[in-house]
């Protein structure tokens, strides 16, 4: 009863996180009326450079909280049915979303670290492919 009560929480937390992460991605403006008010800056005067660039920044923070969600709401699938293949794939996807949207990011503003990132990237592709490959064998196993 706690592992399906605790699965529950942790896939309602799961969706909360990877909904955030896709309105920061996808729909969040540059600038919201809070932003303006602490920063001082009036919407309608923001530089469209800038305005570009936070628009990457956030898409960038997006993917990284979709990613977690990702993670979570595998995590909890895991623990309600006690097969972690879930958490496997799950956490492939997650970290996949995660490395692919700060690659895109750097990619279009042609980072100077964009080696260290592609580094990433790979690592996280290589971590995902290993993943998979184990989720067909593994087994929970009740203390």
């Amino acid at each position: 009863m706690q592992r399906r009560s605790a699965g529950l929480v942790l896939s309602l937390l799961g969706l909360m996180f990877a909904g955030t992460g896709m309105y920061l991605m996808f729909m969040r403006p540059a600038m919201l009326p809070e932003d303006a008010a602490f920063t001082n800056i009036e919407l309608g005067t923001l530089p469209p450079k800038l305005s570009a660039w936070l628009s990457i920044v956030f898409a960038t923070w997006g993917g990284f909280v979709t990613g977690f969600g990702v993670v979570l709401v595998s995590a909890a699938i895991s623990l309600m049915t006690s097969q972690p293949r879930w958490l496997c794939v799950g956490t492939a996807a997650g970290i996949l979303i995660a490395a692919s949207r700060f690659l895109i990011s750097n990619l279009i503003l042609e980072s100077d670290f964009l080696w260290f990132v592609t580094v990433i990237a790979a690592l996280s592709a290589l971590a995902a492919t290993l993943l998979i490959a184990s989720s067909r064998s593994t087994r929970f196993r009740d203390p």
